[in-house]
């Protein structure tokens, strides 16, 4: 099983496999949605295209190696990367009771194929996040970073639908 450890204030963040650190990220601004992360001896950047665009580019030091784009029709996130022209997208699903934070996540590679779930539950104050690998390789887990980064967006998106508008 592996682990997500958050840092103080969400700006830092371990990805974990018996206490053992696999991919070490931090966001350098609060504000932003940008990530960067180290894996394989790697440098990778998550950072949007533009401020009035909803894309956002996946670099690999200073090559973009993926491209994250919004489709309006699901209201979700899919990567396309551009060297095996593979496209994945998440799933969601809640398995708490009505009152219970409790949600399943699946990353899907082509819309059919089950890579990775993520566990994520909010219990006494804390997020607690936990990711299961179905068909994933250790050369490719990177595309847990991608698969944490678009349920973000998704809860985003979820908390602002809910939360009142400007008006009331």
């Amino acid at each position: 099983m592996i682990k997500v450890n958050i840092e103080k204030n969400n700006k830092g963040f371990q990805i974990l496999e018996n206490q053992e650190v696999l991919i070490r990220g931090i966001k350098p601004k609060w504000y932003s949605s940008q990530i960067n992360f180290f894996y394989n001896s790697r440098t990778y950047q998550i950072k949007k295209k533009s401020f009035w665009n909803s894309s956002y580019n996946v670099f690999q030091g200073s090559k973009i190696v993926g491209v994250f784009n919004y489709k309006w029709k699901t209201g979700g996130y899919s990567l396309v990367m551009n060297d095996s022209k593979k496209t994945y997208s998440l799933t969601q699903s809640n398995t708490g009771g009505m009152w219970r934070i409790e949600k399943l996540y699946t990353l899907l590679e082509d819309g059919t194929k089950p890579v990775l779930t993520i566990n994520y539950s909010f219990k006494k104050w804390k997020e607690n996040i936990e990711i299961e690998k179905i068909d994933l390789s250790d050369s490719s887990l990177d595309l847990i970073i991608y698969s944490l980064f678009i349920m973000r967006r998704l809860q985003a998106a979820e908390s602002a639908a809910v939360s009142p508008g400007v008006y009331g």
